[in-house]
C-alpha cells in the first residue's frame, strides 16, 4: 500500500519500472486492474460513489462498449479501495492486496508468454477471470 494515501491499493504507474517490456504500449500495464475492476461492475459491488461518478462507464462495461483496458484507464489506473462497495472491501483488502490475486491472474492467463503484460484484452480472458474471481470471492464468503 502506498503510505501516502492508504486508501490506494494498486497503481499501474507501479508497473512502469525497468522490468516493463519495451516493445509493449503502456496500456498493457492497465489490464489486470481493469479485470478486477470489471468483475466488480459485473457482480454490482461497486460503491454508490463509483455509480454516481462514472455511471456511464459502467454501462458501456456492461455492454461490452469498452474493454478492461479502457475501464481502468478510466480509473487513472489507479485501484481505490472506496471504488468498492462496503460488504466487499474486506475480501479486497485480503484477497487483492496480499497479492493472491496477481498470483491467479498469471496462474490463469500467462499461459507461455513472456509477462502478464504480454495477456491480451480478449473478452475471453475477461470471462476466465471473472470465473476465477467468482469462485474466490464465495470461498471467501463461506469463510467468514
Amino acid at each position: 500500500m502506498n503510505s501516502t494515501n492508504t486508501t490506494v491499493i494498486d497503481n499501474v504507474r507501479n508497473y512502469f519500472g525497468n522490468d516493463y517490456p519495451e516493445d509493449l504500449s503502456l496500456d498493457q500495464a492497465y489490464l489486470h486492474i481493469g479485470h478486477f475492476f470489471g468483475w466488480v461492475i459485473a457482480n454490482d459491488l461497486y460503491s454508490e460513489e463509483y455509480e454516481d461518478d462514472f455511471g456511464s462507464q459502467i454501462l458501456y462495461f456492461s455492454r461490452k462498449e469498452i474493454t478492461p483496458i479502457i475501464l481502468a484507464e478510466t480509473l487513472d489506473g489507479i485501484l481505490d479501495i472506496d471504488l468498492f462497495d462496503d460488504d466487499i472491501k474486506p475480501f479486497v483488502l485480503e484477497y487483492y492486496c496480499s497479492g493472491q490475486y496477481l498470483n491467479d491472474y498469471k496462474d490463469a492467463l500467462l499461459k507461455e508468454l513472456e509477462s502478464m503484460f504480454h495477456i491480451q484484452d480478449t473478452w475471453d480472458n475477461f470471462s476466465i477471470m471473472s470465473k476465477l474471481l467468482n469462485q474466490r470471492y464465495d470461498m471467501w464468503k463461506n469463510k467468514s
